[in-house]
């Protein structure tokens, strides 16, 4: 099998202790059965330090107990990890060892992500001055041919999407064109393939140019779409709360217009990055458009946050767009549940 990672997964470092969001805070950390294993087994008083704080979850699943104020038990007060530092990380597990990396396994190959809830992570995605491309990580051929009947997709259909997320990508990073143009010209296309896909009638679609209107929802909808869910940190609901009592306005969104540009390229890495974390998502929906849709949408709430903070402090600074961009991804892109309600909306509303 090949591996591919990108330039800012080979840069990533913990900054432990200086991490301003830890990964430690608010969030539920499931066990894997190998490690609970492993728990169920230490004898030392770290193991039955461990055992004390273990239960279940409404799906049934092992999970540390967090405390009362929501932070892992083993977070400590210098905010590291009680656990590695008593035992190393023999006795992390699979979640805490891998976090942030992300593997996308695809059978064929496997791409290997950064999780932008990591606020480190979502600093090295953003700040990329040139183009992340997949880097080969390994050359290894697999030990027996791959029988594609034994694929769970079809190689033709792989091959497709591999072809448009690379158009899709490209277009993203050309600077010579506005972002704003550049999302209208992917969403055009987009739904020129998802006709191809459905009908399969015309040639595969090529890339054209179009008028440059913005294609998106109207941001008072997008908000909408936002306030069907839950949040999990008491930061992030205050903002939906302060944005639901006072919304943001069509003149607040073009005061930031004004002062976003510094930041396009942040965006257009957020872009790219969306499209290999979701795209390949397609191989089992069929569904391309809904991919495209969640990315827009993203945008549209990053850019509604935004014009709130931007209208509230007077200040917008790439660390505010580091800090709103990694918040959208705790609260949005790691939820199950948030991400299907946004993509049954999107399904029901149909084209944007």
């Amino acid at each position: 099998m090949q591996h591919y990672t990108f330039p800012y997964t080979e840069a990533f470092h913990c900054t432990a202790g200086d991490c301003p969001d830890s990964c430690c805070k608010g969030w539920e950390i499931v066990i894997d059965p190998k490690t609970l294993q492993t728990y169920q087994q230490t004898c030392s008083p770290i193991g039955e330090t461990i055992r004390s704080t273990l239960t279940k979850n409404e799906d049934d699943e092992w999970m540390f107990q967090n405390r009362e104020d929501g932070n892992c038990p083993f977070w400590n007060k210098e905010k590291l990890c009680d656990l590695q530092i008593q035992a190393g990380e023999r006795l992390l597990c699979d979640t805490c060892r891998q976090f942030p990396r992300i593997p996308q396994d695809y059978t064929l190959f496997t791409e290997h992500v950064l999780s932008l809830a990591c606020p480190e992570a979502a600093r090295l995605v953003l700040t990329q001055t040139e183009p992340f491309p997949a880097i080969p990580l390994t050359q290894a051929e697999p030990s027996e041919p791959i029988n594609e009947a034994e694929l769970p997709y079809s190689l033709n259909w792989m091959n497709c999407l591999l072809e448009t997320r690379a158009v899709l990508l490209q277009l993203f990073q050309e600077t010579s064109i506005p972002l704003a143009e550049a999302l209208c010209y992917g969403l055009h296309y987009v739904q020129q393939f998802q006709d191809w896909i459905e009908e399969k009638t015309d040639d595969f679609p090529e890339l054209q140019p179009i008028p440059s209107k913005p294609v998106f929802l109207h941001h008072e909808s997008v908000q909408h779409l936002y306030d069907t869910l839950e949040w999990m940190t008491p930061e992030w609901a205050d903002w939906m709360q302060q944005i639901q009592q006072h919304p943001v306005t069509d003149a607040d969104l073009q005061a930031f217009a004004k002062v976003a540009e510094p930041w396009i390229p942040a965006f257009r890495n957020f872009c790219s990055y969306y499209l290999y974390l979701y795209w390949l998502q397609a191989l089992n929906t069929g569904n391309t458009l809904i991919q495209y849709q969640k990315l827009l949408t993203a945008l549209h709430e990053i850019a509604i946050v935004s014009a709130w903070k931007l209208r509230e402090t007077h200040t917008y600074t790439l660390t505010d767009c580091m800090i709103i961009v990694q918040r959208y991804a705790k609260e949005v892109m790691h939820d199950a549940e948030n991400i299907e309600k946004i993509e049954d909306i999107l399904h029901n509303l149909g084209s944007l």
